[in-house]
């Protein structure tokens, strides 16, 4: 999806291509919902209002960033969001942190610095950059409601199911997204026929990965998760050397692995029990 995203953004605006993500992902609920009788009467109001609104905005960001600072480093800081979501789970779902996780956010942060610097030559973040890191905080808090919403309830309440969670996802995003390609804060671009199929097959795709992984927050603990999304951050890597020629100094692999490694103390330090 980030690849199709990045070639794809050479012409038409990252904020352009996330609304297109989000319109086509509202189709496939909407053609769904009656093949399937899908019931997507919410029961967690809070936490899917929590989860629309800042994976709204993350993927904004994020596609934004794909479109100035390239895939492959765009999608290694957005893919930072585990260490932050170990914050955000600490304060609203009372999950106290391993004492590695600090060790974990120090090893992210180090990598950050170090792709910047292979980047731009200088260790100050440049505007893009922390646009990225922000889209990785949204979706830290983004990945905690998701949590919170399909969990069990120990008061009985029913948790969300996959579908309901992926509708708010899609609602708010295209609602957060939609202004951006108005006037006065952006211009619609019209696409050609194949930079609509690209648009279509970028949509499609994240429409599948989304409720993918929602379904395997209902399963599987975050631990797995967090490191089966860790290979999303290697491909995607590999795919903007390959494919689009983005930079890869000796320190931006470095930084990239110890960003990387850093991800994954995190989410091993997260495992609450001993398997």
């Amino acid at each position: 999806m980030a690849l199709v995203a990045r070639l794809v953004s050479a012409t038409i605006p990252g904020q352009q291509v996330a609304l297109v993500r989000f319109a086509t992902g509202a189709l496939v609920i909407a053609s769904t919902v009656g093949l399937l009788r899908l019931n997507l009467r919410p029961q967690r109001w809070g936490w899917l209002i929590l989860r629309g609104v800042f994976g709204g905005a993350a993927v904004l960001l994020y596609f934004q960033c794909i479109e100035r600072i390239g895939v492959g480093v765009a999608t290694l800081l957005n893919y930072t969001a585990p260490v932050w979501s170990l914050t955000f789970a600490w304060l609203f779902l009372r999950e106290r942190p391993h004492r590695h996780a600090g060790v974990a956010l120090i090893l992210t942060m180090a990598g950050v610095a170090l792709v910047t610097k292979g980047r731009a030559g200088s260790w100050r973040l440049g505007t893009w950059e922390m646009v990225g890191v922000l889209s990785a905080v949204f979706s830290g808090m983004a990945i905690t409601s998701i949590r919170a919403a399909r969990k069990p309830d120990p008061g009985g309440r029913p948790s969300e199911s996959s579908w309901t969670v992926f509708a708010s996802f899609t609602l708010f995003g295209s609602l957060i997204t939609l202004p951006t390609v108005l006037t006065p804060f952006g211009i619609w671009v019209a696409p050609t026929p194949r930079e609509w199929l690209l648009l279509a097959l970028c949509g499609l795709l994240s429409a599948a990965a989304q409720l993918l992984m929602t379904s395997s927050l209902g399963r599987l603990t975050a631990v797995g998760l967090g490191i089966i999304n860790q290979n999303t951050v290697v491909l995607t890597l590999a795919g903007g050397w390959l494919f689009f020629h983005e930079a890869a100094s000796a320190r931006t692999v470095v930084g990239a692995l110890l960003a990387i490694a850093g991800v994954l103390w995190s989410v091993v330090a997260e495992r609450a029990g001993p398997a």
